[in-house]
């Protein structure tokens, strides 16, 4: 099965792009984009999110390596057993498991991501974010200050600016985390 990176160089070339064309429309550099594509493990969401709208793609169609399934632009939903829980993907310190088959011309990606325990990679991505721990105790490190999130609590946070979270505790928190971004992919 291929993973992320090659699904993605399959996209961008089946639909003409260059690397450096691809690079430019999502916002990243041409070396980010090449280690991407060489690299099994996914770059963070909001980069997905930044490529899947640079190459006219879902974000769905990325993660599974297919088209996402026809659904209405206004309503979508979900059982326990319909397949939208599926494996996550590992990043630096977290995974994510999206909550939606289709991230298309919507403005909200709702994803739940189970922080492991120790420090996250640091993000900085368009949009806005709401975060409502679900599980465990995390560390919002955000501003140059240090917010701890008990299960239970939310945060509401400009993605635009740096955070990364921090997990002192023994096992996995979880966090369903629901990204605003102010364009439609």
């Amino acid at each position: 099965m291929d993973h992320i990176g090659e699904k993605l160089r399959r996209l961008r070339q089946s639909r003409g792009l260059t690397l450096p064309g691809l690079a430019t429309s999502a916002g990243i550099s041409k070396g980010y984009l090449s280690k991407i594509e060489r690299n099994p493990k996914p770059p963070a969401f909001s980069t997905l999110q930044a490529l899947a709208a640079a190459l006219d793609a879902d974000i769905g169609e990325i993660l599974s390596g297919g088209p996402a399934p026809a659904v209405s632009p206004n309503l979508e939903l979900h059982g326990p057993d319909d397949g939208t829980w599926q494996v996550a993907h590992k990043l630096g310190g977290y995974d994510f498991l999206p909550l939606l088959k289709s991230y298309r011309h919507k403005y909200l990606s709702p994803v739940l991501m189970r922080v492991q325990p120790g420090t996250t990679s640091t993000f900085k991505h368009d949009g806005e974010e709401f975060l409502h721990v679900i599980r465990g105790r995390v560390e919002l490190h955000y501003d140059g200050k240090v917010h701890v999130l008990a299960t239970g609590a939310s945060a509401y946070l400009d993605s635009r600016r740096r955070h990364r979270f921090r997990n002192r505790g023994p096992g996995v928190a979880l966090i369903l985390a629901v990204n605003f971004v102010y364009r439609r992919f």
